[in-house]
């Protein structure tokens, strides 16, 4: 045993003391969810420079961006054409490079470049793959110095020109799957080398990866149907090839694609599962862990599902599963597909739309209209769903839902965090002179509190809660004659002072004559020891004017 001199056993003990303690770190916080739009009206570097200030405006995070190239005589070379053997100059793409340097955004940060094989080079074609090879590091250059993220890779561009179908392959009479397979995965991991030497901490945002095909194999080995497999065949082991040589700087992302139809949480947390189990099947035991650490799942969006419905009922699964509540709007739909994905996806919710535009474009088969004139409330629908706070009171209120159902089951009830809300005769609310028990107007048995002109009209209790934890307030107003009928919550500290701005809760419908539920669920903030909750009567103008109110509850939400 080695023991320390007097001094520097307590010099030891206090640098011990004071040290960082990673056993007691409790992460690293949340992961900020991001929303990336793409579609027909993609901008080009120009169009994203000249309307830079509106898209800003817009609830996203990122836009795919599409670029060109031109040579000497004027023709045009795009990376959404990968594939193909035509050898090309870095310097046909210098101008649009140049052009993206001028974007400046603090909130468009993940920007990807629109990239696609689109093209039907062979995959034992030397000379071909040299020039798809130089194709990618001019890219992945081009991405880096342009400022974008990385890429978005869309394996379905070119699929007239099937890169990753063997059964079209042009030489698969000579080639085996087998060996097709071995090629595509040699060409995957080549790929893999010059982006990871040019842009070695890139995003690769792919629409999707092997989620595309991972659903049609569900309960059998899907590595032996690959070879009569249409469309994607080879993809697996194109993304193989990648997962080889994938520096640990790099993110390569799943886009799911195929969860296009559907906005429920069940749903998306299916593809999900896609992703990063079902579809593991397609990854070589070798690249697991690598897939494990660093493949993301995101989730997709098909904005015109939502407004093509009944007349176009291409993937509008999003209108009857869960079928339309009644009086839901399409937009309440999207924020609460958004708001879902948004929670369930790894980091990215990505749109896709194609007949109408978030800004000008110039590709024809885009109409004029905006979304937002198409779809009124799509874009504050979008920022809503996007926002965590707003996603973490949606999975409280669900989670509420749950807990109500199982009391009802159990036939124990949920403790009202009210006193009195009944309004018998030991009721605490504050002043004592501002209502009248009613015993003839109760919503359900007994009295309520009646609020007539001429008195106060505002009844206050106050409640201790827990900071930071989630409650679900709910009341019963019904009216006659002027005034408003609502309840307002507000937050208190400590001392008294209030917390943050007062939230005032009102019944969807007009509660004249008849009685309305008003609800709302909110989380309490750090500084908060107590929950006001004031019953409000404005407007009143004679006695005439009455406001009454039942069932005052407040519950506390355990989210799991």
């Amino acid at each position: 045993m080695i023991r320390l001199p007097a001094g520097l056993a307590t010099a030891a003990a206090l640098l011990l003391l004071f040290a960082p303690s990673h056993a007691k770190d409790s992460g690293g916080g949340s992961i900020p969810r991001k929303l990336i739009a793409a579609g027909w009206d993609s901008p080009t570097p120009a169009k994203l420079v000249e309307h830079l200030s509106e898209i800003e405006k817009l609830p996203f995070d990122g836009v795919r961006v599409l670029v060109e190239g031109k040579d000497e005589e004027g023709k045009r070379y795009s990376f959404r054409g990968l594939f193909t053997s035509v050898p090309w100059k870095e310097a046909w793409f210098a101008s649009e490079v140049a052009t993206l340097k001028k974007v400046r955004s603090q909130k468009l940060t993940d920007n990807f470049l629109s990239v696609g094989p689109g093209g039907g080079a062979d995959w034992f074609d030397d000379e071909a793959w040299a020039a798809i090879l130089e194709h990618a590091r001019i890219a992945a250059r081009l991405a880096k110095e342009g400022g974008l993220k990385g890429w978005m890779f869309d394996a379905e561009i070119g699929l007239k020109q099937p890169a990753f179908n063997y059964s079209r392959q042009k030489n698969k009479d000579r080639y085996t799957f087998e060996q097709y397979a071995a090629q595509a995965r040699k060409r995957g991991r080549q790929m893999m080398e010059v982006l990871a030497k040019e842009y070695p901490d890139m995003t690769l945002f792919t629409l999707f990866l092997n989620s595309g095909t991972a659903l049609g194999s569900l309960g059998a080995d899907p590595l032996p149907m690959l070879s009569t497999a249409r469309g994607y065949s080879l993809f697996p082991a194109f993304v193989n090839g990648w997962l080889d040589v994938i520096p640990p700087t790099m993110t390569i992302i799943d886009g799911a694609e195929y969860s296009y139809p559907h906005s429920d949480e069940a749903q998306y947390l299916k593809h999900v599962n896609a992703v990063r189990n079902t579809a593991i099947a397609y990854i070589a035991p070798e690249n697991r862990v690598k897939f494990r650490s660093q493949v993301e799942a995101a989730l997709a969006i098909y904005l015109d599902a939502y407004v093509g419905f009944p007349l176009d009922n291409v993937h509008s699964d999003v209108f009857n599963d869960p079928p339309l509540r009644e009086g839901e709007r399409l937009a309440d739909r999207l924020k609460a597909a958004v708001s879902s994905a948004g929670q369930i996806s790894d980091r990215y919710v990505w749109l896709w739309g194609e007949h109408y535009r978030w800004w000008p474009t110039d590709f024809k088969r885009v109409k004029p209209q905006s979304w937002e004139a198409i779809l009124p409330g799509i874009t504050t629908a979008l920022r809503e769903g996007m926002d965590p706070e707003q996603a973490a009171i949606a999975r409280a209120e669900r989670e509420f839902s749950v807990m109500e159902r199982k009391s009802n089951v159990s036939g124990r009830q949920l403790k009202n965090l009210i006193v009195g809300g009944g309004f018998g005769k030991d009721d605490v609310w504050e002043p004592a002179d501002a209502f009248v028990l009613d015993e003839r107007f109760g919503y359900r048995s007994g009295g309520a509190a009646r609020l007539e002109g001429g008195r106060p009209g505002l009844l206050a209790q106050e409640v201790p809660i827990t900071p930071y934890r989630f409650y679900h307030f709910r009341v019963r107003l019904r009216k006659m004659g002027a005034g408003d009928a609502s309840a307002r919550l507000q937050w208190v500290a400590e001392d008294g002072s209030p917390v943050g701005e007062p939230l005032t809760v009102k019944p969807k419908h007009d509660p004249r004559d008849a009685w309305q539920p008003a609800a709302a669920t909110l989380r309490a903030p750090a500084e908060a020891a107590r929950l006001r909750v004031e019953l409000v009567a404005a407007g009143q103008q004679s006695a005439d004017d009455v406001t009454w109110v039942d069932d005052v509850e407040l519950f506390a939400v355990s989210v799991n």
